[in-house]
Order: C-alpha cells, then structure tokens, then sequence
C-alpha cells in the first residue's frame, strides 16, 4: 500500500509553480522535489506532491 501524499495548500502550490518555472528558465532543466524542498524550506513529501499536482 503506498502512503498518500500531503494535502498542498493553494498558496504554498502557487510558490512552488514560480520557483519551479525560474529554475526550469533559469538551468534548462525541472526542479528536483530535494530542490524543491530546500527553496520552499517544507518537507521532501510536501515538495513532492507539490511537483506531482504542478505536473497533473
């Protein structure tokens, strides 16, 4: 059985499009969920389901 992902809230979601899009333009690549997490300073499940939901 696979644990469910945390419950991102809008605010933190729409932080996390903006720090994903400027690293995406800024390196030419995604943004990793380890990445993620340490811009957004939350937890590695946290940052990813936030990746997930971004990418749905």
């Amino acid at each position: 059985m696979t644990a469910a992902r945390p419950p991102v809230p809008g605010a933190l979601l729409t932080v996390a499009r903006r720090i994903a899009d400027k690293h995406h333009a800024d390196e030419g690549e995604p943004i990793t969920p380890g990445q993620l997490k340490t811009r957004l300073g939350v937890t590695l499940p946290l940052a990813t389901a936030a990746l997930e939901q971004l990418s749905a």
